[in-house]
């Protein structure tokens, strides 16, 4: 479990994959409900969302939260984890009250200024942004902002994430200028904590391009979609769905 966990913080998903596999073939003698069962099908499912299975993610999730419910522990996370693998497959209006519940079960729990509130609040908003719901999600976004930056510190990968949402929320707005502020932090804060080859990296650079393309700025688009698609390619894979996203993008322009 720790060599897992250690490997999908560094970004090396295929290793993460390998050994998380590994802990939860060692639980298989466990009681049905144990916690660690629970724990280690999350943190496993985390790592398929980040390879782009997301169909081999989504059971894994709603084994860890049947066991959450049944020992009254991690409720909420489950169900925001699981939201997002569901959100992921394009399945919104499934998601949304997973997410909702999650969100009242976090302030229930822990009160507004909790990191799990944010993630909840701006996953809710990633959401909207998805179903180009911009001046809904745009709340959201800023309110889960502002808690990660109290909580977890203006550098953490959590407020970069909330800028990003933001970002989109306010290009899909049309309010550029704000908008390329807001992936420009994204992406500065993700460069310092997990280096420039991190995947994440290349969400805030994709976010940039697509302003860029906006403001049919092709070229400066064209060179972030081109950086983005490097960091994919090498880190998730030329098959992830995230990858050939970028790839499709790209192409668009030229």
């Amino acid at each position: 479990m720790h060599d897992g966990l250690a490997a999908h913080q560094a970004g090396d998903y295929a290793a993460a994959a390998a050994a998380l596999e590994a802990a939860l073939a060692e639980t298989r003698d466990f009681a049905a409900h144990d916690r660690r069962i629970a724990d280690t099908a999350n943190n496993l499912a985390a790592v398929y969302r980040a390879l782009g299975r997301y169909g081999e993610a989504e059971p894994l999730y709603r084994r860890s939260l049947e066991i959450y419910e049944k020992t009254d522990s991690n409720v909420a996370t489950a169900l925001n984890n699981l939201a997002v693998v569901i959100e992921l497959q394009g399945r919104y209006r499934e998601a949304e009250p997973l997410y909702r519940r999650a969100l009242a079960l976090y302030r229930h729990a822990f009160g507004e200024g909790h990191a799990g509130t944010a993630a909840a609040l701006i996953n809710l908003a990633r959401l909207h942004v998805a179903q180009q719901r911009y001046a809904e999600a745009e709340p959201l976004a800023k309110r889960g902002l502002a808690i990660a930056e109290q909580v977890l510190g203006p550098q953490h990968p959590g407020v970069a994430a909330a800028m990003i949402v933001l970002a989109r929320s306010q290009a899909g707005q049309g309010r550029r200028a704000a908008a390329e502020r807001s992936a420009r932090r994204a992406l500065a804060i993700y460069e310092e904590a997990l280096g420039p080859e991190h995947p994440h990296c290349a969400i805030a650079l994709q976010a940039l391009a697509e302003i860029e393309r906006s403001r049919g700025r092709l070229e400066p688009a064209r060179a972030l979609y081109e950086r983005s698609l490097a960091i994919r390619s090498r880190a998730l894979g030329e098959a992830h769905p995230d990858t050939a996203a970028t790839r499709e993008a790209l192409e668009r322009l030229r």
